[in-house]
């Protein structure tokens, strides 16, 4: 497993500084720069320049950048003047995370969910109508099902906001700052999340005793936030996530819905699963536990294939619901050439998603020793 690991990361080495170099020499072949939204003659104009570094040749600004990438400094921003594309990026983390992990995770739970329904009841009603919905909303074009969403339950329901992060009512007068707030909430997320999913899969043969670990955690993580004083600011923080998160999740579980279904179907056919079946296992022990689990190591190797247009759709959805996040940084800063900014989000999300492909690499590697053996390849469709 250690050298199955080492591999991965130097592959993943590799392709980081590929990846750099790539995406330096694409953002400073742009026609324009910072320098030409701004107004002025063109000696100020000449002057800016030579004072942001932009007139140095295109190889000494590459060197300077990687240099400074792998010490940790993505530089200052072009628009904000002294303020360092780190703390941009470490202010607007927090928010795009809130949105992004739990869409992403609740989208693959739904699609993995609902494949195995459709696959184990084929024929039914349940297949037919899961397959049709899937299919529809993976083909949804993003800015539509939000707009679509915000119309019935934002305009039509007034059920949720349209947009922004916080109501300034339920606002006025704290002293806590509102990423104060998503930081809490995205540690209880990251804590809480992990806790019931590996209850949730404990080997009893009650559910209930399940259940009732799942009900203790949950009630804890309620008593701390109803100690904290901030329980209402959270709520309504969340009840302006609802519409961001629910066109994430609806926008993301289809392939993974569809691609389940299909791996489960195929092996359902297999001669384990006939004999599973012969030696009296449970139905419902043979899915989840039989089936399901080999069903599953393509569908995560998709899932990290797909993670990148999933952050890519959030983004968007940052921008159509004014969620401040690091879309909204990012398309700011594209608007106005800012290009330090652009380098620093589209590298920290690079390294993001590097990590997240180490990540699923390793738990693929887990469940099945062949890959880490190298008896097989690692195969992603």
């Amino acid at each position: 497993m250690a050298k199955f690991l080492g591999v991965r990361l130097l592959r993943a080495a590799v392709t980081l500084v590929v990846f750099q170099t790539i995406l330096f020499l694409l953002i400073h072949s742009l026609p324009w720069d910072y320098v030409s939204t701004v107004r002025g003659s063109s000696a100020v104009h000449q002057a800016m320049r030579a004072a942001l570094g932009l007139d140095r040749p295109v190889l000494v600004q590459y060197a300077d950048w990687m240099r400074h990438f792998f010490t940790g400094d993505l530089g200052t921003s072009f628009l904000y003047r002294n303020v360092s594309v780190t703390n941009l990026i470490l202010d607007a983390v927090p928010r795009t995370l809130l949105m992004f992990l739990p869409g992403a995770l609740l989208g693959f739970w739904l699609g993995i969910s609902l494949g195995k329904t459709i696959a184990w009841r084929r024929g039914g009603w349940i297949e037919l109508g899961g397959s049709l919905l899937g299919t529809a909303f993976f083909a949804s074009f993003p800015p539509w099902l939000a707009f679509t969403l915000i119309q019935v339950f934002a305009i039509t329901l007034r059920w949720f906001p349209a947009e922004n992060i916080l109501s300034v009512n339920t606002w006025l007068g704290s002293e806590v700052p509102a990423e104060t707030v998503i930081r809490a909430l995205l540690m209880t997320f990251l804590t809480v999340g992990p806790c019931v999913v590996a209850l949730a899969h404990m080997r009893v043969k009650s559910p209930w005793p399940r259940r009732l670990a799942i009900g203790l955690v949950a009630s804890v993580a309620a008593v701390l936030w109803a100690g904290s004083g901030w329980l209402e600011l959270g709520f309504d923080i969340l009840w302006h996530l609802a519409l961001p998160l629910a066109t994430l999740v609806l926008l993301s579980f289809g392939e993974t819905m569809l691609l389940m279904r299909s791996t489960m179907i195929d092996v359902l056919g297999e001669d384990h699963v006939l004999t599973a079946r012969a030696k009296g296992i449970r139905d419902a022990w043979l899915r989840d536990r039989h089936i399901a689990r080999l069903a599953l190591l393509p569908v995560v190797s998709r899932f990290a294939v797909q993670l990148p247009l999933v952050l890519v759709g959030s983004f968007v959805l940052e921008r159509i619901f004014a969620w401040r996040g690091l879309g909204m940084v990012l398309f700011q800063a594209i608007d106005f050439y800012d290009y330090p900014v652009i380098l620093g989000v589209l590298s920290v999300l690079g390294i993001g998603l590097l990590l997240a492909h180490i990540l699923v690499d390793v738990f693929v590697a887990w469940m099945d020793p062949r890959l880490r053996n190298g008896s097989v390849g690692l195969v992603r469709s």
